[in-house]
């Protein structure tokens, strides 16, 4: 027979993992979502700590429809960018510095492993980097009025020509292009082209262009190396700080600092 002492017992352990379920439930800003923190609603303050989220939903297998939390798309990109730079680094730095020689008088990695493991994270690193710069351009195209038009130069019948891009046009356009002739048209600042910051969209741009469109065949001349040679010998290595670097200097301000920071790092 159960006691009082013993049923007080149990609904006291219930009550803890109510409210232990419902601080897990609770749910709290990540770095890489879209949110904003809530100070009044109906115009009475809010007793404690609020958060409003951008929410997803998708219809399972099951027929349950379940809301997530929707990335923030540039900073998810240069956030994820950068932890896998952080992870990938150091593998690298000692697939270059823990070295062997073989029998054949080559040097070798200590670890193989390192080098996979490296070049893997970089890999990534860069073409997340690339797809961040993107995703800010295509976002400032849909932010433009619906009447812009942008001038552009191509070449046509063996000339070059000026001809006048209207905003569902402009999604066709080199990422170069929306960079340096879209931006101005929505911030009304000077164009990037010559500066530093376009000296880093080009290192980060080269780079994800060479992994993506990458021969199938390893390179041979070590003065000449391919895209994972040069991941190897840390030419990747900066690529989330110098497409956050590129960012903020084509619209100060528009990505959280948080953010933004990476640029300064």
């Amino acid at each position: 027979m159960t006691s009082k002492r013993e049923k007080k017992r149990k609904r006291q352990r219930r009550a803890k993992r109510a409210r232990e379920a419902a601080q897990t439930a609770q749910e709290f800003p990540d770095l890489r979502s879209v949110f904003v923190q809530v100070q009044a609603q109906n115009g009475v303050p809010v007793d404690e700590e609020t958060f409003a989220f951008a929410i997803e939903p998708i219809t399972l297998e099951s027929g349950q429809q379940l809301f997530f939390q929707s990335p923030f798309v540039v900073p998810f990109y240069l956030l994820t960018a950068k932890s896998l730079r952080d992870k990938a680094e150091p593998k690298r730095l000692a697939a270059v510095t823990k070295t062997v020689t073989t029998p054949d008088g080559t040097l070798r990695p200590g670890r193989p492993a390192d080098s996979f493991d490296g070049l893997e994270g970089l890999a990534l690193s860069v073409i997340l980097s690339a797809c961040a710069i993107e995703a800010y351009a295509n976002d400032a195209i849909r932010r433009l009025p619906d009447d812009a038009m942008v001038e552009v130069s191509e070449r046509l019948g063996g000339k070059t020509v000026t001809l006048m891009r209207d905003k569902a046009a402009m999604d066709w356009l080199s990422i170069g292009d929306k960079l340096t002739r879209v931006l101005p048209l929505l911030t009304g600042r000077e164009s990037i082209k010559g500066t530093e910051a376009w000296q880093a969209f080009r290192r980060v741009n080269k780079l994800r262009n060479a992994l993506v469109h990458v021969e199938s065949v390893a390179r041979s001349d070590p003065e000449n190396p391919g895209p994972f040679g040069k991941l190897m010998l840390g030419e990747g290595s900066k690529a989330p700080e110098d497409a956050a670097f590129v960012i903020e200097a084509l619209e100060p301000g528009w990505v959280p600092e948080h953010v933004s920071a990476i640029g300064r790092a």
